[in-house]
């Protein structure tokens, strides 16, 4: 079920191996961040419709990576309506041009058609969502196009997979991850203004959420020292 963390912003925790979800109630803009596998659509329409919106309601999804657990959910989306795809440019160039490679879809055993990518994003790039305004940081080590999505005027940061909870932080071990990127990425997040956090697995981050940051910074600098 979505938890309203901030006027017209929810967040859904995920089930199993999917991704979190947050929903942006623009007005004429619905908006998800990030989709899940896409194997729970039809729940994530079931708590879609508790707040006022559904499935073929969606006119923008922006992903904060292209893996599988991110990205697969894209399709039962679009098999209801078109909406607008949003992705870092690094990533999506590969997805036009047919290369699912990153997706990580033939490492799990799935096979994910081809898409069309209309939003190719770029580090400074504002996205606006009725009053809900999304600036995008580029955070590679995950993956090479991860992002964070900042609400300046709201203290909140979208870190995709790129910061956890309690300390923790995305695997490094895909293709494009990287241990020193990751690093230099969570240090500037230390940097950045936000008491809220919403990852892309586990729980929100409700407060202190620089706190959490510097923890997951000194974490990952203290594993990777050698890099």
């Amino acid at each position: 079920m979505f938890q309203q963390v901030s006027p017209n912003l929810y967040f859904l925790v995920s089930s199993s191996f999917d991704s979190n979800i947050a929903y942006i109630d623009g007005g004429e803009k619905q908006v998800l961040i990030d989709t899940g596998t896409g194997i729970y659509s039809e729940n994530l329409n079931r708590d879609l419709e508790k707040v006022g919106s559904s499935i073929k309601s969606i006119t923008d999804i922006v992903l904060t990576h292209s893996h599988i657990d991110h990205i697969g959910g894209v399709l039962p989306i679009l098999k209801a309506c078109n909406p607008n795809l949003h992705l870092h440019r690094s990533e999506g160039d590969m997805i036009n041009s047919g290369d699912m490679r990153l997706t990580l879809s033939n490492t799990f055993g799935v096979e994910l058609p081809a898409m069309k990518i209309q939003g190719l994003l770029e580090e400074g790039n504002v996205l606006s969502f009725g009053d809900i305004d999304l600036k995008i940081y580029n955070t590679p080590g995950h993956s090479v196009g991860s992002i964070c999505l900042h609400i300046e005027d709201r203290g909140i940061l979208i870190t995709g997979d790129t910061m956890f909870p309690g300390g923790s932080f995305g695997r490094v071990d895909f293709p494009t991850g990287s241990p020193a990127q990751l690093v230099e990425s969570l240090g500037r997040i230390t940097e950045w203004e936000f008491e809220i956090a919403l990852p892309g697995h586990m729980n929100a981050i409700l407060g202190n959420g620089k706190r959490y940051a510097q923890m997951s910074y000194e974490m990952a600098r203290s594993m990777f020292m050698h890099y």
